[in-house]
């Protein structure tokens, strides 16, 4: 018994020599060829497209007319992927095929949304307040703040519903960031996903931006009130409908940035708006989606494709 262990450890031996030898030899030559390191893939390898501004309106008012043969994969269904959701599935639809972008239809109640705001009265400073009494008044039209899941347990309890509805993992996730809007506010050509450098400082443990969650907590007027957002490369715009939420991925396959995830929100024309983000992590992911490098693009660079460009 004793022989036969030691004739096994002496061939598992023997085997990683020989295949350390080889990857010596192949690695010698190919330094002799004068080959050079592969280069590493970065996010600004992947050249930007310039938008066109006529479609970028057009998406905020929503009178874009996306082509039919993006139209024709999208669907509805009924999400009832675990037993949280078997006696009422969640409505999905499907906004965006490639990449992938969907609305979940009542997934925060009203009473969740009156708590967010009730948790956020001591931090929120409304616009329109004086400092001191003496100071000329100013006007801050975008407020956040950001809740941990110990804060309350209605932030747990949507953390918790987050995981369900998208299949991915918050263990790694961001404080969910409530934000609050005012008439005029906008922020245009946001990229959630980080590059590499700004990862390794600011996300050294939880890995990139995998995903993002932006919950609707107030309905806007599509007629008057504008604040829709609008995705420019995928000439896609979605209007905030009261306890619904939007889902998308940030990266690519690969773990790179997806350019085409580039958004804007569109000016608030009236009344005011309440939303709630969640950044889901690659970190706890790795199984749940996992990095496919064989899906990397030949060329280092790549047109970001997509409705709304110049030609």
């Amino acid at each position: 018994m004793e022989r036969r262990v030691q004739r096994v450890a002496n061939a598992w031996t023997l085997l990683a020599l020989v295949l350390f030898v080889g990857l010596i030899g192949v690695r010698a030559q190919y330094w002799r060829e004068g080959g050079e390191e592969p280069p590493e893939l970065e996010e600004d390898n992947e050249r930007r497209v310039p938008i066109k501004i006529e479609s970028l309106l057009s998406q905020c008012k929503g009178t874009y007319e996306r082509p039919a043969g993006l139209t024709s994969w999208l669907v509805c269904w009924y999400d009832a992927r675990n037993y949280h959701s078997v006696i009422g599935p969640r409505k999905v639809e499907m906004l965006n095929y490639e990449p992938f972008v969907a609305l979940f239809y009542d997934v925060i109640h009203d009473s969740e949304i009156t708590r967010l705001q009730q948790l956020g009265e001591p931090v929120i400073q409304m616009s329109g307040e004086t400092i001191e009494g003496w100071l000329p008044v100013y006007y801050n039209n975008h407020q956040t703040y950001s809740l941990h899941a110990r804060d309350d347990p209605v932030v747990k309890r949507l953390t918790q519903r987050t995981e369900r509805m998208s299949g991915l993992s918050c263990a790694t996730a961001e404080d969910l960031k409530v934000i609050y809007n005012e008439v005029g506010a906008y922020k245009s050509f946001i990229l959630d996903a980080k590059k590499a450098s700004s990862v390794a400082q600011q996300f050294a443990f939880a890995g990139n931006r995998l995903a993002t969650v932006l919950f609707f907590m107030t309905d806007v007027d599509p007629a008057e009130g504008g604040g829709r957002i609008a995705f420019p490369y995928l000439g896609l715009s979605v209007q905030p409908q009261k306890g619904s939420a939007v889902f998308w991925y940030n990266l690519h396959d690969t773990g790179r940035p997806d350019e085409r995830m580039t958004y804007s929100v569109c000016p608030l024309l009236a009344d005011s708006r309440w939303m709630a983000k969640l950044y889901i992590h690659t970190r706890g992911n790795e199984l749940r989606n996992p990095c496919r490098p064989w899906n990397a693009p030949k060329s280092q660079t790549k047109t970001v494709p997509g409705p709304g460009v110049m030609a």
